[in-house]
């Protein structure tokens, strides 16, 4: 008898879970949320305050989009710089397509806009394609990289694949199933004819219209969500965040000092001479948000209330092999050591890859989280009277308001959606 209520037990859990996972589809992760992504289908209806045009042409069957009869289905909302992640699923021999910064539904966005192609390579149908038609590439603009051995890097046909598109300026980013098949810079078609020889009037919209170009064949869609960069979110203006940079200049009403150091390219600061990049306007208590992109060994920080940093560092480095623990990322520098886990990459993403970060203070209290994980926590009025781990005095640790902004050392770590909210004044000094 007990091993039969184990038994059934164990069989409802386990049907729990797959259940949950099940339902897990179409929804945001807490990361993405943290990073201000936006669901654009909730696997129950293509909702008209998110989508235009072909709705009829992609109904919605099982939690999941399946262009039917197809057209082009766009988003009733333009977007200029964003992340874009969906996954596919491609029968055999199917074509469809991503539209990205289009100017209308009615116009083909591969020529009034840009097509990031969606296509079943494998299909013997489609071996003649020129390689700037194959699937991920610019459509007619920029060839995607391929390789026959891995399958094009597509999971085979009849399963689902993971693509994230990111748009940034002219640079245009393609991944698919984890792989970079596409990292190009249009700009560079401004003053060249295209590959395909034709004219592509849209190629260099700033903004337009996301969506999918369908040609009837029933490829299916889910977890479709979008990140706008360097713009808030309507919850964040909800909250009363501000941007601290519009993703096209670092505004001089704004930001003080060394700002020829961090020049603007595409949508991004990038630290280029270096120095201290800091707000004219002072912050005590504050909700500090922002992405960053180390590259090899990228050293930069964040300097809060006019002194006291918080260490930005790609401390798996070799150069850095040496560090004190009050030194790696997201330490108070010089006083309070974060939060490490070797075996997780101590909560970065890989080099290369983007990183978000929140820095909460209130009154003594500091908080950073790094990609949702939180790595300090600590209350500095514990150091006061103390020695700091360095063995040196730190009186700006005392400070209760002052500039907040960027301490670089010239190597190149990039920025991006950089905001802020103030908070309440707490009535301890910091």
């Amino acid at each position: 008898m007990k091993k039969m209520i184990s038994f059934v037990f164990c069989f409802m859990f386990v049907c729990s879970f797959l259940m949950s996972a099940e339902t897990a589809q179409n929804v945001l992760s807490p990361e993405e949320k943290a990073e201000g992504f936006q669901l654009l289908f909730d696997g129950k209806q293509l909702s008209p305050e998110i989508w235009q045009s072909a709705i009829d042409g992609y109904p919605v069957e099982d939690g999941v989009i399946v262009c039917r009869k197809g057209g082009n289905l766009m988003t009733a909302k333009e977007y200029g710089d964003f992340v874009l992640r969906f996954e596919f699923l491609l029968p055999p021999g199917a074509n469809n397509g991503v539209g990205i910064r289009a100017e209308s539904p009615k116009k083909d966005a591969a020529y009034h806009g840009m097509e990031i192609q969606i296509l079943d390579n494998s299909a013997e149908k489609w071996k003649g394609l020129k390689p700037y038609q194959f699937h991920g590439s610019i459509y007619g603009i920029v060839p995607v990289k391929r390789n026959a051995e891995k399958n094009d890097y597509h999971k085979p046909v009849g399963e689902w694949n993971v693509e994230e598109i990111t748009a940034s300026g002219s640079k245009i980013k393609v991944v698919l199933n984890g792989e970079t098949i596409v990292d190009a810079d249009i700009s560079e078609f401004k003053n060249k004819p295209t590959p395909d020889g034709l004219h592509h009037p849209g190629l260099h919209r700033e903004k337009g219209f996301l969506g999918f170009l369908g040609h009837s064949d029933p490829v299916r869609f889910r977890n479709i969500r979008v990140k706008e960069l360097n713009a808030l979110t309507e919850e964040e203006k909800k909250e009363g965040f501000e941007l601290l940079f519009d993703g096209k200049t670092v505004s001089p009403e704004i930001w003080k000092n060394d700002i020829q150091g961090y020049p603007v390219e595409n949508g991004e600061i990038v630290c280029r001479k270096g120095g201290t990049l800091a707000t004219i306007k002072e912050y005590g208590d504050f909700d500090f948000r922002f992405e960053f992109l180390l590259p090899p060994g990228g050293n930069n920080g964040v300097m809060v209330r006019g002194g006291t940093e918080i260490q930005i560092l790609d401390h798996f480095h070799e150069q850095y092999k040496n560090l004190k623990p009050y030194q790696y990322h997201g330490s108070i520098y010089y006083s309070v050591p974060s939060k490490r886990v070797p075996e997780k990459n101590d909560f970065h993403k890989p080099v290369g890859e983007w990183n978000y970060e929140e820095i909460i203070i209130r009154g003594t209290q500091c908080k950073v989280i790094l990609n949702n994980e939180t790595i300090l926590d600590a209350d500095v009025a514990e150091l006061k009277g103390k020695p700091s781990m360095d063995g040196k005095e730190h009186p700006e640790l005392q400070n209760t308001k002052g500039s907040l902004g960027f301490l670089g050392h010239g190597d190149p770590v990039r920025f991006r959606n950089i905001r802020i909210k103030e908070l309440p004044k707490y009535t301890l000094p910091f």
